[in-house]
């Protein structure tokens, strides 16, 4: 049976080539930490020149938020799953046949809070990414208004979390979903979630999503 997908698959050319190999420059410096001291001058200069080579080819932000919005499908450039974004976790969510939202991902120590484990800001941030697409594939593309997180077992850093999520119902103008992050049949966090509406007027006015050049 073939798999619904419900983040953008990673391709190996273009932007989304550049993210992965930035991810990868983010996992070396954090590793080798002040093992670089010795040869840091050096490094940022050649930081500095790529940095220059890349904005030279950057629209102003106005344009590349409304080029963002004008993609199809999931989101490219979302923080949590974005494939063209350097800084989101290499997240992979798919749907299950009972509409349940299932994902895995494996944080490098880039995300480290407590010695050797995951930040809990990080946990939380898997979290209602997931709860939303919960939602969103329920056919509620909503915002978070509210999110309760349970911690009940610490992430080793490098470990591969399963992460788990679905849609429990709409009250009016609100949905609300929960799930939780695993590793192995350990349940590490828990959490649930109320969202609003993205087709509520309130909503509407807070979220406009920017057509043509303009933001």
């Amino acid at each position: 049976m073939e798999v619904a997908l419900a983040t953008a698959q990673p391709r190996d050319c273009g932007i989304d080539a550049v993210a992965a190999a930035t991810r990868r420059l983010v996992d070396a410096i954090t590793r080798a930490g002040a093992a670089v001291d010795g040869d840091a001058d050096r490094i940022v200069a050649d930081l500095d020149a790529l940095t220059a080579r890349i904005d030279a080819h950057a629209p102003d932000l106005a344009e590349r938020i409304a080029t963002m919005w004008r993609q199809p499908g999931p989101g490219r450039f979302d923080p949590t799953g974005g494939t063209e974004n350097p800084l989101s976790p290499p997240v992979s969510l798919w749907v299950e046949p009972d509409g349940s939202v299932r994902g895995e991902v494996t944080l490098g120590l880039a995300f480290q809070g407590p010695p050797g484990h995951v930040h809990g800001g990080t946990s939380a941030m898997l979290m209602d990414h997931a709860l939303g697409i919960a939602n969103a594939r329920a056919g509620y593309a909503s915002v978070t208004v509210g999110l309760d997180v349970s911690f009940h077992a610490a992430i080793p850093v490098g470990s591969t979390i399963t992460i788990l999520a679905r849609h429990d119902g709409r009250d009016g103008r609100k949905v609300r979903s929960s799930g939780e992050l695993r590793i192995g049949d350990l349940t590490c966090v828990t959490a649930s979630g109320t969202f609003v509406l993205m087709d509520d007027p309130s909503t509407q006015d807070k979220f406009r999503r920017p057509s043509g050049g303009q933001a």
